[in-house]
């Protein structure tokens, strides 16, 4: 199991040179090596950029009318013509505010002719960084109630985000394999229920599963068994089970602070007589060592 250091992942994105993240802006490749040349060196004229950028001089005039034409760049001087660039926070954030207002109408578009049936489909996630967003967005999405069940370490890098979710509004109940979840503030919307009373952990699968439900409209199963993957869906039936079995670890953790003794006495420590009657053998087995194919 990676450890919980490991678990936490680094959404931090990885800084391109200029002119890839230029490309990737929309820029043509002469156009962006002709501007990150003129960042290193300004002003200058057509010759120098394109000496210093390493292009054909009749590519790099082409290329320097086209930024003008953006009003990426400007020229100072006559005679020979020199450029310098344009304020570039003005103008990458003026990009910035463009390209926002072209998604929004992008979204709203595809919102008003695209209605797919969401409830057909159970999407596979792969990775830290595929799971931390889609947990993440759950919950901050989420209205009426959170409802989670893993490992403290597995719930501790959403603390600051499930504090959050119980300010607005909303009702969380976390059942812990753990004492205690790091970094969560107490709240009067938040209840943490240690599993079946004492939240002692009870080895895989259970120890490397997060389980998360948000407002009876969509659930999340996480492995973090090796690779990690998770599979979330919005069928309603679906659903239903998982808030129905989280509800029911909820009724099971009180009977358990209640009746522990006798429920010990009768059945074993951790129900284990109860188990090994009705679990089948090596249940375990596939959420720890399966392909992908496991969680779809």
């Amino acid at each position: 199991m990676p450890s919980k250091a490991a678990k936490t992942p680094s959404l931090r994105r990885a800084v391109l040179p200029l002119p890839a993240s230029l490309r990737e802006l929309g820029f043509t490749d002469y156009e962006a090596r002709a501007y990150a040349a003129l960042s290193a060196k300004q002003p200058a004229t057509a010759y120098e950029i394109a000496k210093v950028a390493q292009l054909p001089r009749a590519n790099v005039y082409a290329a320097l009318r086209n930024l003008e034409g953006r009003g990426a760049i400007q020229p100072v001087t006559e005679n020979p013509v020199r450029y310098v660039l344009v304020n570039p926070e003005q103008f990458f954030r003026r990009i910035q505010r463009s390209t926002a207002g072209l998604c929004d109408d992008v979204v709203r578009t595809l919102k008003r002719s695209v209605k797919p049936d969401e409830s057909a489909y159970v999407w596979a996630y792969r990775g830290e960084d595929e799971v931390h967003a889609k947990l993440t967005g759950m919950i901050e999405d989420a209205r009426e109630h959170l409802w989670l069940k893993g490992p403290v370490d597995l719930i501790e890098p959403y603390a600051d985000l499930l504090v959050e979710a119980a300010r607005r509004g909303v009702s969380v109940r976390m059942i812990i394999f753990g004492k205690a979840v790091s970094g969560l503030v107490a709240h009067a919307r938040i209840q943490v229920v240690p599993h079946e009373g004492d939240g002692e952990p009870h080895g895989p699968p259970s120890d490397q599963m997060l389980t998360a439900a948000a407002d009876s409209t969509g659930m999340l199963i996480a492995s973090y068994a090796g690779t990690v993957k998770a599979s979330y869906a919005r069928d309603a039936s679906i659903v239903y089970v998982i808030e129905t079995l989280l509800l029911h670890e909820i009724y099971l953790a009180e009977i358990h602070q209640s009746f522990g003794k006798q429920l010990d006495a009768r059945f074993g420590r951790k129900l284990e007589k109860l188990r090994r009657k009705y679990r089948p053998r090596g249940r375990e087995r596939p959420v720890i060592v399966g392909d992908d194919r496991d969680l779809t």
